[in-house]
């Protein structure tokens, strides 16, 4: 785990190929905190690198990063 400038990356216990990038301002853990998740796939149309998905927040401030490789 690395917390420099704020950003927490936490790669999985279960599955070394999933990680989860916090960013500076993120909420916590608590149930609810991500309002709104939007896969990479979603919003580029030829994207064929590892599942990516943006978390975000209250006011739809981008909170996290999923990479599923």
């Amino acid at each position: 785990m690395s917390r420099e400038h704020g950003f927490d990356l936490k790669i999985s216990e279960d599955d070394e190929d999933v990680a989860y990038l916090r960013l500076p301002g993120h909420p916590g853990s608590a149930p609810g905190v991500v309002k709104r998740s939007v896969s990479l796939r979603d919003l580029v149309d030829d994207y064929e690198g590892p599942d990516i998905n943006l978390d975000f927040g209250e006011g739809n401030i981008l909170i996290g990063i999923e990479i599923v490789g």
